[in-house]
């Protein structure tokens, strides 16, 4: 009986080390639909949840496309893929009572200072080539273009509008509330290049708070060139975030 003791110790701390290991290799799977959403309203939930979006030290960092580009899309495209998984998850697990009070909460603002990291494309029709300067066809870290968004008057948190340093208007947004209250789903139409954001696109932030980041793919199918549009067509992913 004696010698059974230290084997049946020795299976116990087996079983409990293959169950912790078999933990730290499946978080998103063991995570509740709650947690999921409730991951998706921070940065650092967002580092627990996919790995491309933490440092060597587990804090938030946005993946560099000029370094990897093809960590740059695994981790754009994971998270693009589990904010749709919460969205999903909340409409069928919510009545449509709890849906519509959900929706009716003060929608996410959109900050005045971003930076964006992306990978952009563009052909003219006969070849195609780097939209982005940068290794890759990548720029990281650079002032985004929300930076020049005001709000609509009347409107505001729902439609802003890109303003130009000549005063004009090359650009529309539009915030929409989702099932999930730490995401928003984000549209844009831009007039200068005849360009969307292609669903999905998607503004996370705390429910009635400021959006930190925003994940999403841009088509342009025109280029401005001398104060008219010639056909040309640009594919972006891409990451904004707020410092």
């Amino acid at each position: 009986m004696r010698r059974l003791l230290p084997l049946a110790t020795s299976l116990s701390l087996a079983l409990v080390a293959i169950w912790i290991a078999l933990g730290l290799a499946l978080p998103v799977a063991a995570l509740s639909p709650r947690d999921l959403e409730r991951q998706l309203g921070s940065k650092q939930g967002i580092a627990e949840l996919v790995p491309g979006f933490r440092d060597a030290r587990g804090r938030f960092h946005v993946p560099d496309p000029t370094k990897d580009p093809q960590a740059f899309l695994k981790a754009q495209q994971t998270l693009t893929i589990l904010i749709d998984q919460a969205e999903s998850q909340a409409l069928n697990r919510l009545t449509p009572n709890e849906v519509q009070r959900r929706l009716s909460g003060t929608p996410t603002r959109l900050p005045p200072s971003w930076r964006g990291s992306e990978i952009a494309v563009r052909t003219d029709g006969q070849t195609a080539r780097c939209a982005d300067q940068g290794p890759n066809c990548a720029s990281y870290g650079s002032a985004s273009f929300l930076n020049t968004l005001e709000p609509v008057e009347g409107l505001e948190r729902t439609f802003y509008r890109s303003i130009a340093s000549n005063g004009s208007v090359p650009a529309l947004v539009y915030l929409q509330p989702t099932a999930v209250p730490s995401v928003s789903r984000i549209l844009l139409a831009a007039a200068n290049s005849a360009g969307i954001w292609l669903p999905a696109a998607y503004a996370l932030g705390p429910a009635g708070g400021d959006a930190f980041l925003i994940v999403n793919n841009c088509l342009d199918l025109a280029k401005a060139d001398n104060n008219s549009l010639k056909p040309g067509s640009m594919l972006v992913a891409a990451v904004q975030w707020v410092e």
